[in-house]
């Protein structure tokens, strides 16, 4: 429902393609969307604020989406509750347990879809009937490339080559080197720890446009044990850099920044 008014959101993720993927799909909705990229400045935004809903990244710099959700419910006390919706690219129960331990009221998982972010909040803010998480969990991770990208071209209103998907796949291409060298660099120092985290970051980039290939390896690298790292890793990062230049092309095509065949 573009044109009607549903409510006040907040949007807090520091990665900028979900940002964008997620502030098209509110507004596709007929959310109102504010953004914030760190959990302290979540917490400041919400007890400040009147927000029909926030949809909480896990993963945040400066205050995690777990340590901001507790610190909001400890700061509402009884008398105020502001449904909070985790956003995981973990299928893993005991990280979504979590969230609910947390204080959230529910969990969906990356990549986000029109449909999952239409039911939780029409669920939360309207009071509707809504799907399980494991079940929103499942389908989203049986989603394929091609679909992705058909899906966010719906988002844009106009029709001819989507704004909104030229927007996040800008974004994901120009972050991607970044996060290849973060990786490359945690390898060479055996970080296990900082792999894992730079790892988890990339797919949840990944997950915006849809790379499942990208997102399969990112799985791999987050789960490696630190003694697999200096005989593992380095193929895993090289097989993730083939995966980039296989889809870059096409992502290219699907941004407009070459000529396609319509």
């Amino acid at each position: 429902m573009p044109g009607q008014q549903r409510g006040h959101v907040l949007l807090v993720e520091d990665n900028q393609p979900n940002q964008i993927l997620a502030v098209a799909v509110l507004t596709r909705l007929g959310y109102r969307a504010d953004v914030v990229d760190n959990g302290r400045d979540a917490v400041d935004a919400v007890v400040g604020g009147d927000y029909a809903a926030v949809l909480m990244d896990c993963r945040l710099p400066e205050m995690d989406g777990y340590q901001a959700t507790a610190e909001i419910r400890r700061r509402e006390g009884p008398a105020r509750h502001t449904p909070i919706i985790a956003m995981t690219a973990s299928a893993i129960p005991h990280d979504q347990e979590r969230c609910l331990a947390a204080g959230m009221d529910d969990y969906i998982a990356k990549p986000v879809m029109v449909e999952h972010i239409r039911e939780v909040l029409a669920h939360w803010i309207h009071g509707e009937a809504a799907a399980t998480p494991a079940d929103r969990a499942v389908a989203a991770g049986s989603v394929l490339q091609r679909d992705r990208l058909a899906l966010l071209s719906k988002l844009d209103a106009a029709g001819e080559r989507p704004a909104v998907v030229a927007r996040v796949v800008d974004a994901f291409l120009t972050r991607v080197p970044a996060d290849l060298a973060e990786l490359r660099a945690a390898v060479e120092r055996g970080d296990a720890t900082a792999l894992g985290d730079a790892a988890h970051d990339l797919k949840g980039a990944a997950a915006a446009v849809g790379s499942t290939g990208m997102m399969r390896l990112c799985d791999e690298l987050q789960v490696l044990p630190s003694a697999a790292v200096a005989t593992v890793a380095h193929e895993l990062v090289r097989r993730l850099e083939e995966e980039l230049e296989r889809i870059r092309g096409a992502l290219e095509v699907v941004a407009g920044r070459t000529e396609a065949t319509r």
